[in-house]
């Protein structure tokens, strides 16, 4: 079964929704399911404890893949901008790095964890970033304002990352960098979980050679994958949909922890030109 963008993008806001208005999100402790805390899925991802230990209370939420921030080369006085910002867990890292002469912009679809990432900067004294309502594929920011722009696990969920990726690149300053962390495979997800929107709506990667075709089609350069980590399949395989999945259907078991287990936390890079 095929789903329309709308209905992806209403099961990706509802599911979010849910994480930022409940006390664990949306799957158990992480997106996918996983550890028993948003800070356990966190570290495991890469952020330190000494990362962590400074944030608002409420701001990680254990959603990510990467720690972005800790490989953007942030500077003082730079424009930051997070792509699906959540609770704001990186807008704030990257608030104490660009310092009070910066400014990070964080950009979320969902009004619940916009209202909950502004309750953490009041509660955090974060003067220097501000949370916008809007959509990743029409992005609420002018042409060529920002320098470095940051995302965390959430191109992969957009419908048309094509449109995201040109409208990152059209608020990027000339020779603006994209630095951002996502779920990476190299094989392609199984077509059952094509089929389930829930699944759909969850933390599914996305090639990574079209991921880094994406980025050129879009007018990046360099565009590259720096890093990555095997993601923890676990938290896959934990995942409230997979697992009714896996129940309903257990010959399916084989493939799906094999597609589990391929799947990796990359940092992806690219550049405006100048």
């Amino acid at each position: 079964m095929t789903h329309s963008k709308d209905q992806v993008r209403q099961a990706v806001r509802d599911r979010y929704a849910r994480a930022a208005t409940e006390s664990t999100s949306c799957c158990g402790p992480s997106c996918c399911g996983g550890a028993d805390t948003g800070t356990a899925t966190s570290e495991a991802v890469g952020y330190t404890a000494a990362e962590l230990a400074q944030l608002p209370t409420d701001a990680d939420l254990g959603l990510g893949c990467g720690n972005p921030t800790a490989v953007a080369s942030l500077l003082e006085g730079q424009t930051v901008l997070d792509l699906g910002s959540g609770g704001g867990i990186d807008c704030f890292l990257a608030a104490k790095r660009v310092g009070p002469t910066g400014k990070v912009i964080g950009v979320d679809m969902t009004p619940e964890m916009i209202a909950r990432a502004r309750a953490n900067a009041a509660k955090g004294g974060y003067d220097n970033v501000e949370f916008r309502l809007g959509e990743i594929e029409a992005l609420p920011v002018a042409d060529a304002t920002v320098d470095v722009i940051i995302s965390n696990c959430v191109l992969n969920l957009s419908p048309e990352k094509g449109r995201v990726l040109a409208e990152a690149h059209r608020v990027l300053k000339p020779g603006g960098r994209l630095v951002i962390s996502d779920m990476v495979s190299d094989r392609d997800v199984p077509a059952v979980l094509h089929g389930n929107l829930d699944a759909v709506a969850a933390c599914l990667p996305v090639h990574r050679t079209r991921y880094l075709d994406e980025l050129r089609r879009a007018g990046f350069a360099d565009a590259r994958i720096s890093s990555e980590r095997p993601y923890p399949a676990e938290y896959i395989l934990a995942d409230a949909g997979v697992r009714t999945f896996l129940e309903d259907h257990p010959e399916e078991r084989a493939e799906m922890e094999a597609f589990a287990g391929s799947i990796s936390g990359a940092t992806l890079e690219g550049r405006r030109p100048a």
